[in-house]
Order: C-alpha cells, then structure tokens, then sequence
C-alpha cells in the first residue's frame, strides 16, 4: 500500500468518526432503523450532547432525508454543493453517498464546477482532491464531459443588475460568457439542477441578493416548483444554520406571496 494511499485511508476513517456515517456502533430509535440511519461510532461523538445524537437519528435521517418532496438524489445534490461551500470535510462522506443515491461521477464533476464560481476557487480545487480519492476508492473514472453548445443568442446581463458591473467591465463580460454562456448551458445538469444547487450554496453563505435573483430564476425560468424550493431551504439549515435559513425563507416568503402561491398547501 502506497503512503498516499495509507494516509487517504486515514482521512476517511477520521472523517467517518467525525461525521457520525457507518463505523460501527448501532441506532437505538425506532424511527432511525426504519429510515437506515448511519450508525454512530464507537467512541460515542455524542457522549457530550447526547439530544443531539437523538436528532441526528430521528430527525436528519429519520425525518428530512425521508421527506417526499425532494429525491434522495436531490438531497445529495444540494448536500454536495453546500459542503464544498462551506469548506466541510464531511464533502469527503457525502460523495460516495451522492453515488449510492444516484448521481454519477460526472455529475459530482459538474456540480463542483458549478459551486465553484458561488463560492470561490479553492473550494473547487479541494472538492476535486476529494472527489477523485471518492472515485478511486470505488475504481470509478470519469466520462465524457460534454461541454456548452453555441448559443444562437448573446447572453446579457439583466438591468437590475447592470450596476454592480458597471465598475468591473470584465466580470460582466465574464458573467455573460461564461457563467452563463457556457456553465449554466452545460447538459450534465439540467437548469433545474444547477437552480436547485444555487439556491442552496446562496442561502448557506446568506447571500441575500443573489439569492432572491435564484429564487425567481429557479421559479420563473428553471421549473422548480415552490414546494421544492421550501424543501431546499428546510433540508440546507441543518447543514448551514439556522439564521441563514431564515434569511431565506423570508425571501421565499415574498417570492411566492408574488407569485400568489398558497402558503397553507406548503408542508
């Protein structure tokens, strides 16, 4: 075995303890073992705040990833995006549970390119490492990265949005080009995805303006539903906190009080 190798494998056991996903140990609530909930390691993480091992089981596990609204798969999506986000070593365990529920290496590949230009470059260039060590573990490799087609039309940026390029002439070319122009056209994620995926990392770095700009796009433009969208915001606060949901469940709020959607029929 290979140094490389030995200390990758050191990694995922200490992620794994850290995390509180399958090392050992067995779930004592009744709802966590219907749901398969990860078990917790031996040592106990939770000896020190044992309620908060019972709402791991009962609660993350045993109700949020059950809910019916988003797909496991979904969930995995924007659990992903969020991680490599915020910079979370626990990245290194919810890859290879993207690929038990159903996204392929491809398009991990794709959502660590999207979340990139969210959240900066150095979060990319580490969801990389991790993505590859994921792939290797499973002899995994990547295939065929389609990239953008040519678009027939020019992408131009909106006018509300006009003045925060005013200043740096570059980046609105860029925004128009390339963010737009080529990532958000690349087929490896549908619109929806890549809606469902901003969403999420905007409401965990509590990008307020933004934010409300992916709500209405996601909305209006990419086909996500408002259910969906309430479930986005539920699902990320137990990855991202509290206060930033709330930030953006506000915005939802007045998005879908625009809309004259029927707040009573959300669940």
């Amino acid at each position: 075995m290979s140094t490389r190798t030995r200390a990758t494998l050191l990694f995922v056991v200490a992620v794994l303890c850290l995390s509180g996903l399958p090392f050992g140990g067995s779930v004592t609530t009744a709802a966590a073992q219907q749901a398969e909930v990860p078990a917790v390691p031996s040592p106990d993480l939770y000896a020190g705040s044992p309620y908060l091992r019972e709402l791991r089981n009962s609660l993350v596990y045993g109700e949020v990833w059950e809910r019916p609204y988003l797909s496991k798969r979904d969930r995995s999506l924007i659990t992903i995006a969020v991680l490599q986000a915020l910079a979370r070593e626990e990245l290194a365990i919810h890859i290879p549970r993207g690929l038990d529920n159903g996204l392929t290496p491809e398009e991990i590949s794709e959502i660590i390119l999207h979340v990139t230009f969210y959240a900066g470059w150095p979060t990319g260039v580490q969801a990389s490492l991790t993505a590859a060590e994921a792939f290797e573990a499973r002899g995994l490799t990547l295939g065929d990265l389609p990239r953008a087609p040519a678009l027939e039309a020019e992408v131009t940026t909106p006018g509300g949005l006009s003045d925060a390029y005013a200043a740096v002439p570059r980046l609105g070319a860029l925004r128009n080009s390339l963010l737009y122009g080529d990532i958000w056209e690349r087929p490896l994620l549908s619109k929806r995805d890549r809606s469902l995926i901003t969403v999420a990392v905007n409401q965990a770095l509590y990008v307020t303006n933004e934010l409300r700009l992916h709500i209405d796009r996601a909305l209006d433009q990419n086909g996500v539903e408002p259910q969906e969208l309430s479930e986005v915001v539920l699902h990320v606060t137990f990855y991202a906190g509290w206060p930033a949901a709330v930030n953006a469940g506000r915005l939802l709020t007045a998005a879908f009080e625009a809309r004259g959607v029927a707040l009573v029929e959300l669940r």
